[in-house]
């Protein structure tokens, strides 16, 4: 099982096919790469890795940001996904990879001024070594910008608790990134892993209905129920349900943007060794 994704649905050519589809119909992710872009401060001739760059939305967005010089990595898992990248995006200045979001910076010639992660941070299997592979790759001064969806990250605080269920929670998230993060556990997670939060930002958006039914029919938005139902069934649901909706209800989407830079210790930048 990959280390990126709680599913291999991500890795088929369905899940590209359809979300190409998804992106040329609807501007979510065109929404969040340049939101994105922004908070990252991405200027002319630095080098830029997209972790998990799908099929290009956030890298084209980067490349947008560097007119003239300046180089931009696309790592992802999945070949299906980078087929549709390299196709869509024929630029010298651009370089697609194919790896483990664990496992990438032997594969990055030289250090990057910027890391960006647009909605696969939250994702990711075991974040530990990604860490310890973004730390590798990113030059002393350089920043690590992700984001996280509602409701994997709650906006409110969740105080310490004398409760096991809920201290057990907050130390999986604190330590190794699991399960659903408020500011406080994403702060420590950072801190714990060689990184300083430096400023986060909220992006609301409204989301149509038809936005909506475009991305579940995605394999991966319904992997979960597989087994038992597999992709047609949850299809044929999806169809059923579309018919029954109503088309103007709109609904509304939360996303929370983290900015972090490597951690500084006593007047000089910590040698982080991916340790938890």
């Amino acid at each position: 099982m990959s280390n990126r994704f709680t599913s291999n649905a991500w890795l088929d050519e369905e899940t590209a096919r359809r979300y190409q589809v998804f992106t040329e119909k609807t501007s979510m992710y065109q929404e969040l790469s340049r939101f994105m872009v922004d908070l990252a401060d991405i200027r002319p001739g630095m080098r830029v890795l997209d972790l998990g760059c799908g099929t290009g939305i956030s890298t084209r967005t980067v490349l947008a940001a560097l007119p003239d010089s300046g180089h931009v990595y696309g790592l992802d898992l999945s070949e299906a996904m980078l087929a549709v990248a390299r196709q869509e995006i024929d630029s010298n200045r651009v370089t697609f990879l194919h790896g483990e979001a664990a496992a990438f910076a032997e594969m990055i010639p030289e250090p990057v001024d910027r890391v960006i992660c647009n909605s696969v941070f939250w994702q990711l299997r075991d974040k530990p070594p990604v860490m310890a592979e973004i730390r590798r790759v990113l030059a002393p001064d350089g920043l690590f910008v992700f984001n996280a969806p509602e409701p994997y990250f709650i906006f409110k605080d969740i105080p310490r608790s004398s409760k096991v269920s809920i201290l057990f929670d907050q130390l999986a998230a604190e330590r190794y990134g699991v399960g659903r993060q408020d500011l406080r556990t994403i702060e420590v997670f950072l801190e714990n892993h060689g990184f300083d939060l430096i400023s986060t930002q909220m992006l609301e958006r409204t989301r149509p209905a038809a936005e909506s039914y475009l991305f579940m029919q995605l394999p991966i938005a319904t992997a979960w129920m597989e087994p038992p139902l597999d992709y047609e069934t949850r299809r044929a649901l999806l169809e059923e349900a579309w018919q029954a909706a109503d088309p103007d209800q709109p609904s509304k989407q939360r996303w929370m943007y983290f900015v972090a830079r490597p951690g500084v210790r006593d007047g000089g930048y910590e040698i982080w060794d991916g340790g938890v």
